[in-house]
């Protein structure tokens, strides 16, 4: 069996370590940037969907899927909250989905109980 061959980390203290940390930094202070972008572009939206009183599945739907993208941001979240609030009136179960969605994504650990209690659900209906 042939061994694979390795290629040389860059240590702490090496220039090539010090500007891999550089570019990391710059790229999670822009993602950063992106997620409060998004959370204020979202914030009208999803306040007039809730104004509104938008029955409107595919917008209010697509509207979380956007949402999702983002789901790290705290004010984010808080918007897509917001929405799972309102559409959980219209739509439990597309509701329940969503959370799915956002724990699956962001929050592999909760996912992994979520899914164990959707189960146990579904056993005592049977």
């Amino acid at each position: 069996m042939k061994r694979k061959k390795t290629v040389p980390q860059p240590k702490k203290g090496d220039p090539e370590y010090d500007a891999l940390i550089k570019d990391l930094s710059e790229i999670a202070k822009s993602i950063v940037a992106l997620g409060e972008t998004a959370a204020k572009a979202y914030e009208p939206i999803v306040n007039d969907i809730i104004n509104l009183r938008c029955k409107d599945h595919m917008e209010i739907q697509r509207t979380m899927d956007y949402l999702l993208d983002f789901g790290g941001n705290p004010a984010v979240l808080q918007l897509f909250k917001k929405l799972c609030r309102y559409y959980y009136h219209l739509d439990p179960a597309g509701t329940s989905e969503y959370i799915g969605f956002y724990l699956e994504q962001w929050e592999p650990e909760k996912y992994k109980k979520f899914i164990k209690a959707q189960k146990k659900i579904k056993a005592r209906k049977l």
